[in-house]
Order: C-alpha cells, then structure tokens, then sequence
C-alpha cells in the first residue's frame, strides 16, 4: 500500500467514474451507443467495457452508483494503484464473463465492477486481516456467493429492483468477482514480499 499521506488525497477515479455514470443515466441519448449489445459487439467491441457505466432506470444508476462511490473512495484512498489494477480487472472480468459465458443481448450496469470491489476488500480482510477482521471478509464472501445462488435462481436480484423485462447479470457480478478476487489476492501477496511497503 502506498504512503500514509497519500492517503487523504480526492478519490479523483471514483469520482469521474460516478459523474461519468450520473452523467450517461440523464442523458439516454449519450448511453445508447456506449451499452452493451451483442449484436454490436463484433464491429464496436468496446462495448463490453463502456456498457458497464450505462444504467437501465434512474433508480439503478443511483443504487450502483452510490456503492461504487463508497467502495471506490475506500480502496482509492488506501491505493490509487491497486484500486486501479482492481477496476481494471473486475471491468476485464465482466466484459469477459458477459461475452463468453452469458447468452445476454443486453447489458447494462456497474454492478459487475462493484461486485470486484466488494469481493476484493473481502478477500483482502481474509487475506491480510487479523481475528475479527478475517472472519468478516469470510462471511462478507459466503454471503455474496449466496447472493448471486439465489439470483441465478430467481432469475431477479437480491438488493435492486431492474426495469421490466431486464434479466440479472449473474454472469457479470460473478466476472466481476473473480477479476476483483484474483487483483485483490495479487495486491495482497505482493505486498508480503520483502522490501515492499
């Protein structure tokens, strides 16, 4: 991790990354060609990263938001770099899992990358953590892999109410875990190594 007085800077990413979502859930017309659409993947394959700041309703775009915010300012302000290195790989695993993995045409949300952010700080807790701490990011990560069983059973999420006829991303809050997971884990171990801060 980085310095202690690095730490109080502005979480300038997390916030750029929420206006840029608030900015794209009030101005439709910007979002269309940013969201992710199987159909137009193979000709504007960016899609796959930029539809994970469009939103479905104004409600969905405030609930995603306001978490990546508060998960976003807390691993910003421990790490620039590993919260960097984190978004990269939670956003990789997503656009990965929808792509490969999902039968989805439609795609929409930052839920993906906020679940890599939770089920990093979790595994970092596991990881790195002591006593109460540990136990913690246990049972922080038993209860997200209960919250997507129960998703991908229902077939409606657990903590959001989606617009009419959307389906639950199970397959993008699972990339998304597994990239934050595996970014998390990689932050964690090499922080052990001798010599590092």
């Amino acid at each position: 991790m980085e310095r202690p007085e690095a730490r109080a800077r502005w979480p300038l990413v997390t916030l750029a990354l929420v206006a840029a979502g608030a900015l794209l859930a009030c101005r439709p017309e910007l979002a269309r060609p940013l969201a992710f659409e199987r159909a137009a993947l193979r000709a504007e394959p960016w899609r796959a990263l930029t539809g994970q700041l469009v939103h479905g309703s104004a409600q969905h775009a405030a609930l995603d938001l306001v978490v990546l915010a508060l998960l976003g300012t807390w691993w910003e302000r421990r790490s620039r770099a590993a919260y960097l290195a984190l978004l990269a790989a939670s956003a990789a695993g997503v656009a990965a899992a929808l792509v490969f993995f999902s039968t989805l045409e439609r795609y929409t949300g930052s839920s993906g990358i906020v679940a890599g952010l939770f089920v990093g700080a979790a595994l970092e807790l596991v990881l790195a953590g002591r006593g109460a701490g540990r136990g913690l990011g246990a049972a922080a990560l038993v209860l997200f892999a209960a919250k997507c069983a129960l998703e991908a059973r229902a077939g409606t999420p657990v903590f959001a109410a989606l617009p009419p006829g959307t389906e639950v991303a199970v397959a993008a809050h699972v990339g998304g875990a597994l990239g934050g997971a595996l970014s998390a884990a990689a932050v964690v171990l090499l922080g052990r190594r001798p010599g590092a801060r």
